[in-house]
């Protein structure tokens, strides 16, 4: 536990802040998907859950989903801006719709995963969807380094705005990891994995089309035809993960059933739901 704790709070955030320098948050998002590799490999002995044949096929699309987005997104690296591009960039019309879409859908995930049943398909659709939403706004992290890069080069202390962006990027990626461990409390760990994989994935790419403007240096229509093809087939994927009927047999963990006595009728029931999940 406290190793995986470290991992995806220390080390991880480590890693993306020394890629980010190098690459933008379209291609270096897709590489997340390696975690699904490691989920499936040691799920079985790590937490005792063996994934079915149905989530290796849909983890398998996943990862080559986003091995065509690594391959045919955008290969450059905004190493050229300055402070006043920074600024300039989240105060475009288009972004700022972005940001108002993105908000308005993390505050409905929101209410599903509140208001919803326990059983219900659109609650666990939420709950997988959630961290990998709040995590996909990379370009905070990638701006901070950005402005970094531009005050060390031309001199002078650090502005307001690189302060701001780095705790913005700190809070985003905190917010993702404590949403996926909650995901994971309740659903399987293949699913929460390849959830959280799929909507940063489809977040970072989105954010990246809009704010650093993907499309236009991807180059030629195969690429982007290609770089597309790659999204649809992460959502593809990720709706094989979504099973109603997994949705439908277990309640979230600390519910009502756990009190149910010894013997019961009920019990029964829940147990023969969880053998068939």
């Amino acid at each position: 536990y406290f190793c995986g704790m470290i991992g995806m709070s220390f080390l991880n955030p480590l890693c993306c802040v020394l890629a980010m320098q190098y690459a933008n948050p379209s291609i270096l998002a897709p590489f997340s998907g390696l975690t699904l590799v490691w989920v499936i490999l040691f799920s079985g002995v790590v937490v005792g859950e063996h994934p079915q044949r149905s989530q290796k096929v849909a983890c398998a699309l996943i990862v080559f989903g986003e091995v065509l987005v690594a391959l045919f997104g955008d290969h450059t690296n905004a190493s050229n801006m300055d402070v006043d591009d920074v600024i300039a960039s989240y105060l475009d019309p288009a972004f700022i719709t972005f940001m108002i879409a993105m908000f308005s859908f993390i505050t409905v995930l929101h209410l599903i995963i509140k208001r919803f049943p326990k059983t219900s398909l659109l609650k666990k659709m939420a709950w997988g969807s959630v961290g990998g939403a709040i995590t996909g706004f990379q370009n905070y992290l990638k701006d901070s380094l950005t402005i970094f890069q531009a005050t060390r080069r031309d001199g002078g202390p650090l502005p307001a705005l690189f302060y701001l962006c780095f705790i913005l990027a700190m809070t985003t990626g905190f917010a993702g990891l404590l949403c996926l461990s909650a995901c994971m409390k309740r659903y399987d760990a293949t699913y929460a994995s390849a959830m959280f994989v799929v909507s940063f994935v489809i977040t970072a790419s989105s954010m990246s089309a809009v704010h650093y403007h993907t499309f236009a240096d991807i180059g030629g229509e195969r690429a982007i035809v290609m770089y597309l093809l790659g999204l649809c087939i992460l959502i593809y994927g990720a709706t094989i993960l979504v099973k109603p009927k997994a949705a439908a047999c277990l309640p979230d963990k600390g519910s009502d059933h756990s009190q149910i006595s010894d013997g019961s009728k009920e019990e029964t029931l829940l147990e023969t739901a969880e053998r068939r999940c």
